[in-house]
């Protein structure tokens, strides 16, 4: 079961952790693509995305069911705990769902 593992800070780890937010957005970057393609091009395929707040073993996580990606243009969005997104440039959206 091959799992893609990023990295949050606290405000998106607080609002993805209650489900509030179900996508997370990576700019495009070598390091993303990185990840979500392999070298010849093709799309890796995941089961699941591990988040966790901040680096180290002792960080929280958790994990969620990944449900794919798209490529958006533009997100703005406000969260309950005061996150903003307001990206304007190609950036991945990391599909997810909730474990139960």
């Amino acid at each position: 079961m091959a799992t893609l593992k990023l990295t949050l800070s606290k405000k998106p780890f607080e609002v993805m952790i209650t489900g509030e937010k179900t996508e997370e957005y990576r700019r495009v970057s070598q390091w993303i693509q990185s990840r979500l393609f392999d070298k010849s091009g093709k799309q890796r395929h995941y089961e699941f995305v591990e988040f966790v707040n901040g680096y180290g073993k002792d960080k929280p996580r958790f994990t969620a069911l990944y449900k794919g990606f798209t490529i958006v243009e533009n997100v703005k969005q406000t969260y309950s705990n005061g996150l903003i997104l307001d990206i304007n440039e190609p950036t991945f959206e990391i599909k997810l769902a909730r474990l139960n």
